[in-house]
């Protein structure tokens, strides 16, 4: 049993990190658009910018030995985890697609916080 997620964050075309969670999914899009928003200085540094995402969505757990899972591909592909639909974190066109659809950053920030409706791009 879990709550599994795999965030995949596109760094160009060709290479992806991706970030298996083992107890985040339900809270995945409240989780992201606070990751999101903590990156955002750093949103046109995909290497910086993938840290802080990764590192946001970790917190406090670095240290512990299960929960969260780190791989490198340059392939898109579906690594579903089983509970909740993969996220894809696009750092070249700034958008996030998840089970509603393709939305840009600030979207899908403005939709997962205090209050907005999500629109696709």
């Amino acid at each position: 049993m879990g709550d599994r997620v795999v965030y995949t964050i596109k760094q160009d075309k060709d290479l992806s990190i991706n970030l298996y969670s083992h107890w985040g999914g339900s809270n995945r899009f409240e989780a992201l658009a606070n990751a999101l928003r903590a990156a955002e200085p750093r949103w046109n540094d995909t290497s910086y910018g993938t840290r802080i995402i990764v590192s946001q969505l970790i917190g406090d757990q670095w240290s512990d030995e299960l929960g969260f899972g780190l791989w490198a591909s340059n392939e898109t592909g579906d690594y579903s985890a089983g509970d909740h639909p993969d996220i894809t974190i696009n750092l070249v066109n700034k958008t996030v697609e998840d089970e509603t659809g393709i939305h840009t950053f600030e979207q899908f920030i403005n939709y997962h916080g205090p209050s907005g409706v999500l629109a696709e791009v």
